[in-house]
């Protein structure tokens, strides 16, 4: 007797392709928690990597590579115990006489390069940084200098400065400051692409241009002295980078009192700010004053109401921008002074254990888990 082939029936492919779609609905998840868990290992892989590279820079030089100012402004002195604070700026600053203009504008990330196997790289950068006569400010003869060699080495992007879960925000890009247009900067007409980073050096938890008569608990998310100590400008500041540390000579180890297992080196950040610019002493430090992951982009400082989003540049919102912040769930990465790796929970106590571990110096010892 002959027998025909049975096919599916409309009910049993229906009961198929429901029972497929459970097994992606449950496998896609885990897809997704594998691949941010190898973001997040090379993210850490990354910031070990550049912690080791200043590490190796310091055994070589006795001191914490330097950033180098690009503004026209003699640094301040702050009285960083507290109180306060009258700013005067210094009597003469070296750096800036006639005779010598070595105020490039160039910062930390560019003396580590070699240690970071980018020797090519730094050699390119080398004629704009070393020596005398090269300056940001008029004529142009620093990192910003118009020179075609210069313009594209600065748009090579390392990809040890790249954190994989940022990818949106990633450079290289044209709308980092200081490479565009803006008072006081002198840099060409139109915006200039250069590579970015998302780690940035800890300068400590004073502030960034805190907003004046605001105080230091407002904006939200914003947790610093009273009065403010905008120490970035500084002779002297509370963490290991800023933009003035070339007055000093650049942080020593000894300096960090407080431990270099208990004091924060680097940590992530976001060219999102439109301030990561990886060559700038502008872009590659974040302060402690600010929450880490604090939402800037939804608070209503930061709300450009001729368009209703959120302006990163508008006064009153970019000192909101400058904290530490990543794209993993839950929390940031960062890299310890001894060289470790960290991950800190969004949920971090600010000011009993965030605020310490970006000192270098206060003897506060934090007080919590992190």
């Amino acid at each position: 007797m002959r027998t025909g082939n049975r096919g599916f029936t409309l009910v049993e492919l229906l009961v198929v392709i429901a029972i497929i779609g459970i097994l992606v609905a449950l496998l896609l998840p885990a897809i997704q928690a594998a691949r941010e868990a190898a973001r997040r290992a090379q993210c850490s892989n990354n910031l070990k990597n550049l912690s080791l590279a200043v590490l190796n820079f310091e055994s070589g030089k006795k001191r914490l590579p330097m950033d180098f100012d690009y503004s026209t402004y003699v640094p301040q002195m702050f009285n960083l115990a507290g109180g306060p604070q009258s700013r005067p700026g210094v009597a003469s600053d070296p750096f800036r006489s006639p005779a010598n203009r070595q105020l490039h504008g160039g910062g930390w990330i560019i003396e580590v390069l070699p240690q970071l196997e980018e020797q090519a790289l730094y050699d390119r950068f080398k004629p704009f940084v070393t020596g005398t006569n090269k300056s940001w400010q008029g004529p142009k003869t620093g990192m910003n200098a118009n020179d075609p060699d210069l313009r594209a080495a600065i748009q090579v992007q390392p990809p040890e400065l790249l954190c994989p879960s940022n990818g949106q925000y990633n450079g290289p890009r044209a709308d980092q400051w200081p490479y565009v247009p803006g008072t006081g900067n002198p840099i060409d007409n139109t915006p200039v692409t250069v590579a970015t980073t998302c780690y940035k050096g800890n300068s400590g938890d004073g502030d960034f241009e805190f907003v004046p008569g605001s105080t230091p608990m407002t904006p939200p998310g914003y947790y610093t002295y009273n009065p403010p100590i905008p120490c970035y400008i500084g002779t002297d500041c509370f963490g290991l980078f800023w933009r003035y540390t070339y007055y000093k000579g650049g942080v020593k180890l000894r300096e960090i009192t407080d431990g270099t297992s208990n004091t924060l080196m680097l940590g992530e950040s976001s060219p999102e700010d439109g301030n990561s610019p990886a060559w700038s002493s502008d872009g590659d430090w974040a302060i402690a004053g600010i929450q880490i992951n604090f939402q800037w982009m939804t608070d209503p400082a930061c709300i450009d109401s001729s368009t209703g989003g959120a302006n990163a540049g508008k006064n009153g919102c970019y000192q909101l921008t400058r904290g530490f912040r990543g794209y993993h769930p839950g929390g940031v990465m960062f890299a310890m002074a001894d060289g470790s790796v960290r991950f800190i929970s969004d949920s971090v106590d600010h000011k009993n254990v965030f605020r310490p571990l970006a000192t270098k110096g206060s003897g506060d010892i934090p007080t919590g888990d992190y």
